[in-house]
This record gives C-alpha cells, structure tokens and sequence, in this order.
C-alpha cells in the first residue's frame, strides 16, 4: 500500500503542475512524507524511487517527441538527486520534522538544476505555485524558498493529521500571511512591446524549403503590423521581437534573409530583435552555428546576444565520440552550437532590454546575471514547435510567469509557434496566443530598476538549507526506526 501511496503521490505532484492546481503539490509532497514516515532506509530507497519515477515519467513525457530512449534518460537523471531523500531519517515527531526535509528537498533541487551539463530545472516544485498562495515568497528567496514552503506545509498536514498538532497550522498561516506581504513594484515609465508570431509550417522534408518559409512567415505577420501601424490602427511600439530560429538562414551573410529583414526594419520606426541562427567563426572558441538574437534598425545589424546555456543533446552532443557511435539519431546534430559570453542586455532608448533564449528562462542565475547587468524587462525568444501539441509549451510559459514574479521584470514572450505572450511582473498575463497560429502580442509594461531580494542575495535560502542539514542530521538518528 506504500509503495502505491508513493506512485499516487508522485502523479498528485505532475498533477499539481497544471494550470490552477498549485494545491496538489502540497498534497503529494504529505503523502510522500506519510509514506517514508518511521521506515527503513532500504524502504525509503524504494518508496522515494517510485514516486520520483512517476513524478517525472508523467512531468517530462513530452520528451518522447523526440523518442523514447530520451524521455526514459531524462527521466533517471531527474530522479537520481530525489533518492538523496532516502537517505534521511523521516519521523513525524522528531522536532526537526517541519524543516529538516525541505532543506534536503531545497539541496537536492539545486544539484537537479546544475548537474550534469549544467542541470535541467524543469520540474521544480515551485513551478507548480504560479497562481497559489505561496508564488510571492519568491522575491525573497528565488524558487528555493516556495519549493522549500510547499515541503513545509506537506510536513505541517502530516502533524495535524496523525499527531492533531496545532503547530502546523500556525505555520501555514505564518507562511503564507509572508508571502502575501510580499510587496509588488511599480514604475511609471513603460516600454511598447510587439511580439511576432509567424508559425511553423510543414511544407514537407527538404529543410532548405522550411527555413524559407518559416522567414517568410515572420516576414509577413511583420508586414501586416507595420501596415497596421501605419494605417492608424495600431500605435508605434518601443521594440518588435522576432522568436527563437525566426530565421534559419543566416542573416548576417548576404542574401534572400537579409534583404528581407533589411527591408522591414526600414520600414519601421522601432528596432526589431531578431532571433537567428547564424555562424561563428573565432580562433579560440573554434567555429560552428550559434542561436542568437541579432538587434536590427534600418541602419542593419547591430549588438548580438548568442544564447549562453545550451541545450545538451540538442544545441551541442556531450560525449560525442562515444556516444553517438550508438546514437545515430545526434547526426542531425553535426555541428555543436557555440555558446554566447555574457548576459544579453539591449539599450533601447535608454531603455535597458535584457534578452534570453527558450530554455534559459529557466536557469535562475542567467536571469539573475541578465537583471544584475540592468535588465529592467526581460524578452524570451522561443521556439518549441518541436513540442507544440504537448504540455511543454505550458510548463514553460508558467515558468516564465514564476520568473516575473520573482524577479518583478515584465517578460515579453515570442515563440515561433506558440506560446508568446506577454506576462506582467506580478505574473498577469496581458496578451497570448494560442499554438500554431500567425499571431501578434502587443501591450505596455513597467520598467522597473530595483532588484528584488532574490535577485540582489540568489543563494542565501541554499546557504541556510546547507547549514540546517548539518545541524541536524548530526542529532539525528536512522537507529530508532532502522
């Protein structure tokens, strides 16, 4: 019945990730702790593998657009940091109970999203809490402190369920009257915002056809905004975003993709950011295609922003030599991606635009690092028509939502095929499109200069979460119920 319990509670958890579910989570996480509660470390083991195995096989499985072998190894390298669970003694009377395994489950989220290669933060508890109660704690301890809350409260429902304690409702209350006080910014100035949409067709198997039409497709919605412009419909934006891979054909090499863009940003009174695959060339970094997003004016090119957290197995193969001996599929892969130094922030006007690509959103400190350079809102480039259809193109809109609220920067969202959107530094979401569709996102946001507490101190909630699980664990002891 335990090790049933556990598999519940880990589909309760993907459950939770869900538009308007934040709750679940709360839920599976107290089921997981009931389960682990007073058992044997080898029981554990097992217990915790069965829900983080289901947690993750139902969290991920978008991945198995790109086969089956991926979605299960993906699955293993999530799961592996949750066995760090097992390890700790559960017992809901030890006085360390309400903090002692959200610490553990704090750690072992950071080694979830930086190893290995760099980590893969999808799926972390906190996540699930965009439209919940508990979202707002993130302006002062990033995703830690929520993921670290929601452990808290799971804990606080155990002790009233088997124990009748008082004590962890008053810690609910506590937890999330703070999260309620949490404050939102504001800001006068505003920046005008358009982002494209131009869709991705399938116009059949020759790639050289695609690329051509997914610019032409970009082209023309552009086309049709710009005569919206300048017909009185629409009022002038401060900045048109292009999506990620809005063009595959190089437009920074002369030809049918330059001429194109050199064609509408004449037209336009507003700079468009343009997101390309283009090729680089250096003596030390070596050469190969980069994914970028390229600041056009009628003047041409200008400031690049090379995306800096390349996506493993997909932008570049680790392990090359070995593996793709037996992995015939990464010879679509036969150039690894050169990856961009630095965080992407755009003057436009004064005004400081920081720019990230698809994946990156989800890596805290690169947002971090890009509001720490000046960012004051915040543009995503996307491309996830490879997984359109799924329930990836949702989670990582929801991410990004947890991102402006964390971080209080407004997120304009442009994706080739869906979903763009443009999310509001309280989370809000102003304007979005549906998928797979020419669609075009327009609307205003602050632009806000002061750093929120997670973005001045990032790893404080880690620090601390460190330190408790030494203290503890010191005066903890497996002996008593293993």
């Amino acid at each position: 019945m335990r090790f049933l319990a556990s598999i519940v509670a880990g589909a309760i958890v993907a459950w939770s990730f869900y538009p308007g579910h934040w709750w679940a989570s709360v839920v599976g996480i107290a089921i997981l702790l009931l389960t682990l509660d007073s058992k044997p470390r080898k029981t554990r083991l097992k217990l915790t593998a069965a829900f983080a195995i289901t947690f993750f096989a139902f969290h991920v499985q978008w991945v198995s657009v790109l086969g089956n072998d991926a979605w299960i190894g993906l699955v293993i390298l999530c799961t592996l940091p949750w066995l760090l669970l097992a390890l700790l003694p559960i017992d809901s009377k030890s006085k360390w109970f309400y903090i002692q395994p959200a610490a553990l489950v704090i750690v072992l989220e950071a080694i979830r999203a930086s190893w290995p290669w760099g980590g893969f933060p999808w799926g972390l508890l906190a996540y699930s809490q965009v439209d919940g109660p508990l979202v707002n704690l993130s302006t002062l301890g990033g995703q830690a402190i929520v993921s670290g809350a929601i452990v808290v409260c799971a804990a606080a429902s155990v002790t009233l369920i088997k124990n009748r304690s008082p004590l962890g409702v008053a810690i609910v209350i506590l937890i999330v009257m703070t999260s309620r006080s949490a404050d939102i910014m504001y800001s006068s100035e505003q920046i005008a915002l358009a982002g494209i949409q131009g869709n991705v067709p399938r116009v059949g198997n020759a790639l050289d056809i695609q690329r051509e039409a997914v610019l032409n497709n970009h082209v023309e919605t552009t086309e049709q905004y710009l005569a919206d412009i300048e017909s009185g419909l629409l009022n002038n934006p401060d900045l048109i975003v292009w999506p990620e891979s809005g063009t595959d054909i190089d437009p920074l090499a002369r030809g049918v993709a330059q001429d194109a863009i050199n064609k509408i940003a004449t037209r336009s009174q507003a700079p468009i950011l343009i997101g390309a695959t283009t090729w680089y060339s250096s003596g030390s970094k070596g050469e190969g295609p980069t994914n970028s997003g390229i600041m056009w004016t009628d003047a041409g090119p200008s400031k690049v922003y090379s995306k800096n957290h390349l996506v493993p197995f997909g932008e570049y193969v680790p392990l090359r030599e070995v593996l793709a001996k037996w992995i015939t599929r990464f010879d679509r892969i036969p150039n690894d991606f050169v990856p961009g130094e630095g965080p992407g922030v755009f003057d436009i006007g004064g005004m400081q635009v920081g720019d990230v690509i698809c994946f990156e959103v989800a890596y805290a400190n690169h947002i971090y690092d890009t509001i720490n350079s000046g960012a004051q809102i915040i543009t995503v480039q996307t491309n996830n028509a490879t997984y359109g259809n799924t329930t990836q193109p949702e989670q990582q809109f929801a991410i990004t939502r947890f991102r402006a609220i964390e971080t209080q920067r407004s997120f304009l969202v442009a994706s080739t095929s869906g979903i763009s959107g443009l999310i509001q530094n309280d989370g809000s979401v102003s304007g979005r499109t549906d998928q797979f569709e020419s669609a075009i996102v327009t609307g205003v946001a602050p632009l806000i200069s002061e750093k929120t507490q997670s973005t001045r101190y990032p790893y404080w909630v880690l620090v601390i979460s460190i330190v408790v699980l030494l203290l503890t664990i010191r005066r903890s002891s497996d002996s008593k119920i293993g």
